[in-house]
Formats: C-alpha cells, sequence, structure tokens
C-alpha cells in the first residue's frame, strides 16, 4: 500500500550514511530478534528523519506533518494489523498523543505491544520519559540513546506505586561502536523484560458492582484489606474484595505484585454510539479502570468499546416461576375431560335427546300405539342419562330405525361412560396440579412478568428476531432486591437467577418461603460466556487471561464457585433451587379420602337443594292453578245465576 505525501507506505531502504549504520543494523537486529512474531511493524519518522530501516518483515512506514492526519494513518495502520511501534526522537510526542485515542476507535486489541524509542545524542525527550504516564498502558520500551559517537546506551523503564505512578527508566546495556554488534549479547540481556513477573505494587485499577457470589466488597481497618478505594474515595479503610470472580484480580496481583484499586459502581450501565459512557461498563471505556468484572457477558454492543478477557465462566439466564397448585377437590368430577370434550360429550347428549324423542313419536303415528307409549322430553333426557351411566334402559325393538337408533346409543354411551371412569379413577389417585409455566415459550405467551436487578439482563436478547424472545424483551422489568422481595410470594412474577457453570445459583435476595414457593424453568432463555471488560490496551491482559485459562483446567474456578455460593447465598438456597422441580406435579399416588369426592357430594348437595326448590315451586304452581280454576268456575256459576 502506497499513499504519496505524508502517508502509509510498505518499504525497505538501504545506502544510510556511515554514522547511522550502527544504531540501523540494531534496529535491524532487534526487529529481527523480537519482532518477528508480530503481524507488521509501525516505523514512525518525521520529515527531518535519516534513520530508516532494513529488516526483511512487514512493516508500514508512517511520516508525520500535521497531529490529525497522522492520527487518522496511525488508526488505519492500527487496523490493518500494526501491533508494535519503532519511532524517533522527533515523533515520539506525535505517537504518546495520539496513542490512546487511536487504539480506542480501532477495531484491532492486539497485546501486548512492544515500542523502540530512537533518540538523539543529548535528547530532550530523555529527561521527559517519566511524564509520560502512557507508558502504563505500553509498558514494554526500549530506549536507544546514542552517546556521543562511540557508545549507544540502551534503556527500559520500570513502573512503580505513585500518584498515580512512578516512572524510572533502568540501564540495560552498553553497545561500542566500535565494536559493532559483537558488543552486544542478548543472551545475556533481555531488551523486552516481563514487567508483569514484578510490578512493584504498581495499581490494578479495577471496577465492579455488588453482585453475589461473583462479587463481595467490604470495609477493613485501614492496611488489612487486599485492596484500596479510588470511587468512592474512603482514605480511612482499605477494602477486602472477594467472590468468585474478583478473587481473579486478588490472585493476579498476589502473582504480580500489583495493588488492587477498586471502584463500586452502582449499575452495569453501558456505552452508546453517540459516546455516552456510564456505570460499570462505562468505566474502562473513560479509562477510570483497567479491567471490570461482575457478572459481564460478551455483548455485541460493547465489544465495539471495549476488549474481553479470557472466557472464565459459562452462565445462564432461567427464571424462578410459581409452583402449580393443587387443583381444588370439587372440581375432581369435571377433570376427566378436557374442555373442549365436554363440549363433544353434551353434543352429542343432546343430539341423542333429539333423536329419542322424534323416533318416539314417530314409532307411536306409525305403530298406531296409544299417546302414553310416546316419550316426553324429560323421559329422553333420562334415557340418554341412562345410556351414558351404563345403567339398563328400555329399548323398543319394533322397528328397525328404532332398534339401529337404541344400538348406536348404547355403545356410545358405553364408551363415553368408560372412558370418563378411567379418567376419573387416574385423577382421583393422582395429584392434579393447575396449569403452570414450565419452559420460555410458556413465559412468553402468558406474558408474565420477569424481573432482574438490572436492565443488563436484557442485553443478549436486544438483537433477537425469535418471537418468544421479542415478547420478554416488552415484559422485562428492573426492580431492586427490595422490591423482588415485596412481590416475591406473587404468583404473576418470574424471578431471574443465573444457572452458573458448574451447578450453583446466583438470585436476588428474597424470602426463603417464598424461594419453595418457586421452581426453575425447564431450559435457559438464553446462556451467555462470563468475562471481564478491559480498556483496549490494558497490558495485563495476556497474563491475565493466561492464569484465568490454567485455574479452569486445574479445576479451581469449580471449587471457588461452590465456596462462593456456599459463603455468599447459604446452601440451603442453593438445595432449594437446585431441587425445586422435584416433587411439583410428578405421578405421586395418593390413598382416597373424603376430599377426593367433594366433587361428587357437591354435586349431590346441588342437586338435592335444586330438586327440594323445584318441588315446592311445583307445589306453589299447581296451588295457584287451582285456586285459578276454582275461581273461574265460581265466577261462570254466578252468571248463569
Amino acid at each position: 500500500m502506497f499513499e504519496n505525501g505524508s502517508g502509509l507506505s510498505l518499504i525497505h531502504s538501504s545506502g544510510i550514511g556511515a554514522s547511522d549504520v550502527t544504531i540501523g543494523s540494531l534496529v535491524n537486529h532487534l526487529l529481527l530478534t523480537y519482532f518477528v512474531h508480530y503481524f507488521s511493524v509501525c516505523f514512525i519518522r518525521g520529515r527531518g528523519d535519516k534513520f530508516n530501516h532494513a529488516a526483511s518483515i512487514p512493516m508500514f512506514v508512517i511520516e508525520v506533518d500535521e497531529q490529525q492526519r497522522f492520527e487518522k494513518i496511525l488508526a488505519l495502520a492500527v487496523d490493518l494489523g500494526c501491533q508494535a511501534f519503532v519511532v524517533t526522537e522527533e515523533t515520539i510526542d506525535s505517537f504518546v498523543e495520539a496513542y490512546l485515542p487511536v487504539h480506542d476507535a480501532a477495531e484491532q486489541r492486539f497485546v501486548p505491544k512492544r515500542l523502540i524509542m530512537m533518540l538523539e545524542a543529548n535528547s530532550k525527550v530523555f529527561p521527559r520519559i517519566p511524564e509520560m504516564l502512557v507508558i502504563e498502558e505500553l509498558p514494554e520500551v526500549l530506549i536507544l540513546l546514542p552517546v556521543e559517537n562511540d557508545r549507544i546506551d540502551l534503556y527500559t523503564v520500570d513502573i512503580y506505586d505513585g500518584d498515580p505512578i512512578i516512572i524510572v527508566t533502568r540501564l540495560l546495556d552498553v553497545i561500542n561502536c566500535t565494536m559493532g554488534l559483537s558488543s552486544f549479547d542478548d543472551s545475556k540481556v533481555h531488551v523486552f523484560p516481563d514487567k508483569f513477573r514484578n510490578m512493584n505494587k504498581r495499581r490494578l485499577r479495577l471496577g465492579t458492582v455488588p453482585y453475589l457470589p461473583n462479587v463481595y466488597v467490604e470495609d477493613v481497618p485501614l492496611g488489612d484489606g487486599n485492596a484500596r478505594y479510588i470511587l468512592p474515595s474512603k482514605p480511612n479503610v482499605s477494602a477486602q474484595i472477594s467472590g468468585t470472580e474478583l478473587w481473579l484480580v486478588a490472585l493476579f496481583c498476589e502473582i504480580a505484585n500489583c495493588t488492587t484499586e477498586v471502584l463500586i459502581e452502582s449499575e452495569w450501565g453501558d456505552v452508546f454510539e453517540n459516546g455516552t459512557k456510564f456505570g460499570l461498563i462505562g468505566a474502562p471505556a473513560k479509562r477510570q479502570v483497567d479491567i471490570v468484572l461482575g457478572g459481564l457477558y460478551t455483548w455485541f454492543r460493547s465489544h465495539k468499546f471495549l476488549a474481553f478477557s479470557a472466557v472464565h465462566s459459562r452462565s445462564g439466564c432461567t427464571c424462578l416461576v410459581a409452583k402449580p397448585r393443587l387443583v381444588a377437590n370439587w372440581r375432581t368430577p369435571f377433570q376427566s375431560f378436557t374442555g373442549s370434550l365436554w363440549c363433544a360429550v353434551l353434543f352429542a347428549f343432546l343430539i341423542g335427546t333429539f333423536a329419542l324423542f322424534v323416533v318416539s313419536r314417530s314409532r307411536q303415528r306409525i305403530l298406531a300405539l296409544d299417546r302414553s307409549t310416546r316419550l316426553s322430553a324429560s323421559d329422553s333426557v333420562l334415557l340418554m342419562i341412562g345410556f351414558f351411566m351404563e345403567q339398563t334402559v328400555p329399548m323398543p325393538h319394533e322397528l328397525a330405525a328404532s332398534c339401529l337408533l337404541f344400538g348406536t346409543l348404547m355403545f356410545a354411551g358405553f364408551m363415553i361412560g368408560s372412558s370418563y371412569n378411567g379418567g376419573l379413577a387416574s385423577t382421583m389417585i393422582v395429584p392434579q396440579y393447575e396449569k403452570a409455566i414450565d419452559n420460555v415459550h410458556d413465559l412468553a405467551v402468558t406474558r408474565t412478568t420477569w424481573v432482574g436487578v438490572t436492565v443488563s439482563w436484557i442485553y443478549s436478547i436486544v438483537y433477537a428476531d425469535q418471537p418468544d424472545l421479542l415478547t420478554l424483551l416488552q415484559t422485562f422489568r428492573e426492580w431492586d432486591e427490595e422490591m423482588i422481595n415485596q412481590h416475591a410470594f406473587d404468583r404473576d412474577v418470574a424471578i431471574i437467577v443465573e444457572r452458573m457453570e458448574y451447578g450453583h445459583f446466583a438470585h436476588p435476595r428474597f424470602d426463603l418461603e417464598a424461594m419453595r414457593g418457586r421452581r426453575m424453568l425447564k431450559d435457559d432463555v438464553y446462556w451467555e460466556s462470563v468475562v471481564g471488560m478491559c480498556t483496549k490496551t490494558w497490558p495485563g491482559r495476556e497474563r491475565f487471561d493466561r492464569m484465568v485459562l490454567d485455574l479452569k483446567a486445574y479445576g479451581i474456578l469449580a471449587y471457588w464457585e461452590l465456596i462462593g455460593a456456599i459463603k455468599y447465598l447459604g446452601l440451603t438456597s442453593q438445595q432449594t433451587i437446585r431441587y425445586s422441580r422435584d416433587g411439583s406435579g410428578g405421578d405421586e399416588f395418593m390413598p382416597l379420602g373424603l376430599a377426593n369426592i367433594t366433587g361428587a357430594l357437591l354435586i349431590l348437595g346441588a342437586g338435592l337443594s335444586l330438586a327440594t326448590v323445584m318441588f315446592f315451586a311445583e307445589l306453589l304452581w299447581h296451588k295457584l292453578a287451582r285456586l285459578v280454576r276454582r275461581r273461574l268456575l265460581l265466577g261462570g256459576y254466578g252468571t248463569r245465576t
């Protein structure tokens, strides 16, 4: 790629002056020894620089003229794969100014990066190096400082804890130019020493949010904790950080000899396209912290602005819903058939009653029988009840149509009665439960409100297009733990819990009795990978990721999850959730009791009550009818007289 003017190019040059041969050869040697594993290297120079390179590695050469244009070209080079840098004295200030904004806007997030500073004799930059705080983000620095004409000093930087940090240059080696590269033995001198083997107590800025069992932070007497507060500032106390995720940072600082500074946020927050940053996720985007932990997932919307650590856990989002209640005993006689089947039985009953009524009248006319032989409407109803109850009923057989009709009704009644008896037997001995929410589809179809302590629970399904997930986006509500506890007994509310990788659960604190009245869904709304989010330039990410993967491989993270869940949430709640689906709505049998015939007794009572009412109504009706007839007779007799 070539770009005229102050552009970007891939070039290889030679033919440099004799005074530059030594430093040029040294840079080429360093590039071929310590930079060959990089995809490409950026060589940044000014118009007046005579330094160049001749190493056979992929390299972008950027010439600096105007700062804004330089930042655009550097950003392009970084996104094209530039992972290390060589800068001259003339360009070091421009590079330092552009390094953080360029990488914040870049898509590439490679770490660790390396930097070679090619300074001049009597350098004006070298005394200002301790003031360049960007070195904290780029600690693998090698400084080449020519001294007179016969010597080149090689320096690195050491970073110590300070306000905020202290940067000190340290001499690594001295190269005699008259002896060439033979005076430089890189097998004895580590020109890029590991800056995370010993961080000299310098800061590691951690952001988090209260979330058990992943995160727990408490105040302890000054000097007794394993961290210090930066926001909110608490100068008179120390912080004790623990929890399944914060133990990662505590162990990292114990290994690397760093000091944890903790920032406590009240919400998870977000970063938006317009640059708005707030909450926990916004903290590294604003460079208030190096890394944030606290139940964070691999959200697409956050990846554009931040870098993700190695995955340290798998999380499933599920819900605790109300357990189904036993069906009331008085409904037992009606549980044998479904609603649609009851409608079909009623329809068959009415058709059969009508057919009996019509056939009996036709039979009376055809056979010229007495009117008393035909069936009334009530007789037809009672006959149909007899068929359905599998009782003996009179079946006239003079006509073939009668035989066919009665035979059909007898068979239909037998089948319906037998089916009802079988269903009744099962419903009486096996407890019957109300229809309950069992899975995510049921949760969406019933439009049950599902609640969590943060809106970040729906970040993973914001871009979903499945109908059920679109419905769940509408029915989600963000409630704090106090409000969740107030509504914990509500049957129309589902409470979000996190199904952790090794079988434990993170849940909001609410009444244990309310928890016993709930059970988990059979499936998860979604599952995600749990990560830490950090700045795109945090140099400790590679070492941190390596530690995380080692802990995961050795099973230590599984042990931490067990300890954290029991310590901060309690074993009782874990067992309650784990076994919440056992013994609820199963096929357990129970002996019959008086409660099982409550429905039959209610029907008997209702029938007797209705019969009594009808009996007195009929008595009253006939009495009134006799009085009316008597008055009519007396009135007619008086008129004739």
